[in-house]
């Protein structure tokens, strides 16, 4: 039987043989939230978790739970959205962290899809740094896919946008069932006063330069869509994932020889 890494698949005794040569775990993070008229709500939660595992048939570490609802607060406007506070979320981070390092683990990624988990992996790698339990890292997907895209030629659209190409393409590899294409609908972000240029949820730009205004997301786009996910295939996903699980599997190689004290 080949080995399990999954941490909720394992025995307690399984999980306590594997962990006597391994002390790097990956920890998924996603969302539960509108991903447009044409995708499932837990589209991050599906590209974290299929990663991390992904990884982990490749590279000596484990997977810890995925952590699913999170912080979405902006997309409340949109129904079954579900979100968390940034404290809570924090808490729950800290605590899981705490399990593991407690269970031998010193090293600890996350495999992180949602922006809204950037404040609480930061709060928590710093803390677990500067008391010396452990190495804290973390990878985001949408992060990396944005500067992938302008490599991949297959790509209309070279950036990462919300329910955009990227994205769909990448569901449509890992759970097409979940996909409905003939809903998917192009839209971008559309600021309510035109001088102001909308850049992202809340980048905006003005007299050419940055700044922020925080809306609400349905204040922004009708269709929860926030770029073109028409052209979106499912052998364009499997491009972006197969770099993923690349890129990632060699940064757990050099992020192990990092030293857990600083």
């Amino acid at each position: 039987m080949k080995e399990r890494r999954i941490i909720e698949e394992m025995t307690w005794m399984e999980f306590e043989e594997v962990k006597k040569r391994i002390d790097t775990v990956l920890i998924p993070v996603g969302s539960v939230e509108m991903e447009g008229p044409h995708l499932p709500m837990g589209v991050d939660s599906i590209a974290a978790m299929e990663v991390a595992r992904r990884v982990a048939q490749k590279t000596e570490v484990m997977v810890a739970p995925l952590v699913s609802v999170t912080y979405s607060d902006w997309h409340m406007g949109f129904p079954g959205t579900l979100t968390l506070s940034l404290s809570t979320v924090t808490q729950i981070l800290r605590e899981i962290c705490g399990c593991l390092i407690e269970h031998g683990f010193r090293r600890i990624i996350f495999i992180n899809s949602h922006v809204g988990n950037n404040p609480p992996i930061l709060e928590i790698g710093n803390e677990l740094a500067r008391e010396s339990l452990a190495r804290v890292g973390m990878v985001n997907l949408w992060e990396v896919a944005n500067q992938m895209g302008k490599d991949v030629d297959e790509l209309e659209e070279k950036r990462f946008l919300h329910a955009g190409e990227i994205m769909t393409s990448v569901i449509l590899a890992l759970k097409p069932e979940l996909v409905d294409m003939k809903k998917a609908k192009r839209e971008f972000l559309r600021s309510p006063i035109d001088s102001f240029a909308q850049k992202g949820s809340s980048q905006i730009e003005y007299k050419g330069l940055p700044a922020h205004v925080y809306y609400l997301s349905r204040e922004l786009t009708q269709s929860g869509a926030m770029g073109d996910p028409t052209a979106a295939t499912r052998e364009k996903g499997e491009i972006i994932v197969s770099r993923w699980v690349s890129f990632i599997g060699d940064f757990v190689e050099e992020f192990k020889k990092l030293p857990v004290t600083p």
